[in-house]
């Protein structure tokens, strides 16, 4: 009798904190705070791109080669002149096409080996950026990407932009969690958990790894292309290994399982790059660090805290319950 009424304050807690995000800008003390929150969203759109990668059984070293894919495709179009709202949804599009093309060939190959190639795509894409400097910009990258306009309205300032992020998040966040419940979503969980099984079963998992792999990095590829258009500005030092281990690193220590661990992991760690900022030289290192204790002690993440705590208060509950019943 309790499973009812616990739906509704999980659907109230949501919407709490969808109205507490949405009300930043009016309440922030400065817009420091609303440009950590639309780096925030960002990553949090590029964190459930990997999330879904993940969820089909596969981690992606080369999430930012996607990314700046996507981000130079937007700009490039749209200092030619395309309208930038309609340049991220073909960087979107560009970046899932190219992993689909990818995803085909190199998703048949299983364990770490599909994590090297995705890493050396990565790779190959910031040396692209950087010898094809008459169109790239080379090193120096470009400078005054056009700001996204809706109907007129320019996109410009951190408060005006932090809304249309927190969005497009929220729509990716919604867009996961039905994908998670739908039967491709099914199926994802299912090859992850037992490929060859699955196999057995009938069901396509090259098909269903790839079909992730394209969604996620499309993700990534949109994702990216929203940042530089708030950036105004990309170059091969955007989206370098580090960002993608970051993204991981976030996916990991916020949870797997779900779209609340991207959540977690994304309000934990984005805050972190400027609380050590001071500490340039040791970023990684406590990337690290965080990362190996999370493995340690919460190999779940840290969303699993919460569900761990209701177990064990489900198994308490149940075990009172066999005690007063054996009472006399």
């Amino acid at each position: 009798m309790k499973s009812p009424a616990i739906k509704p304050l999980h659907y109230a807690g949501v919407l709490v904190a969808v109205a507490l995000a949405a009300l930043l800008p009016w309440f922030a003390p400065n817009q420091f705070y609303i440009h950590l929150a639309t780096v925030g969203c960002i990553n949090l759109m590029l964190v459930l791109g990997l999330a879904i990668i993940a969820r089909a059984g596969q981690l992606s070293m080369g999430h930012g080669g996607f990314a700046l894919v996507g981000g130079y495709v937007s700009a490039l179009l749209s200092m030619k002149g395309w309208p930038p709202l309609l340049t991220l949804f073909i960087a979107g599009l560009a970046a899932a096409v190219i992993a689909a093309a990818l995803g085909w060939i190199i998703l048949r190959l299983r364990g770490v080996y599909f994590v090297l190639v995705a890493f050396a795509f990565s790779q190959i894409a910031v040396l692209l950026a950087l010898d094809m400097s008459s169109i790239t910009g080379g090193a120096n990258g470009l400078v005054g990407v056009p700001p996204i306009s809706i109907f007129g309205y320019v996109l410009r300032a951190k408060p005006q932009f932090y809304p249309f992020a927190l969005g497009c998040a929220l729509t990716t966040l919604a867009l996961t969690w039905l994908l998670y419940r739908s039967p491709l979503g099914t199926m994802m969980a299912a090859t992850a958990e037992n490929q060859r099984l699955t196999e057995s079963s009938g069901i396509d998992t090259h098909r269903v790894q790839v079909i992730a792999f394209t969604i996620g990095s499309g993700i990534a590829g949109f994702a990216g292309a929203l940042s530089t258009h708030y950036l105004r500005f990309i170059s091969p030092d955007s989206y370098t290994f580090w960002e993608s281990v970051s993204y991981l690193t976030m996916l990991v220590v916020g949870g797997r399982d779900g779209v609340l661990g991207p959540v977690v992991g994304v309000l934990v760690l984005t805050p972190l790059p400027e609380l050590l900022r001071s500490t340039e030289g040791l970023q990684h290192i406590i990337y690290g660090t965080v990362l190996v204790l999370c493995l340690m002690f919460v190999p779940n993440g840290l969303a699993s805290i919460v569900q761990m705590w209701r177990a064990r208060q489900r198994v308490t509950t149940t075990s009172a319950t066999l005690v007063a019943g054996e009472v006399p």
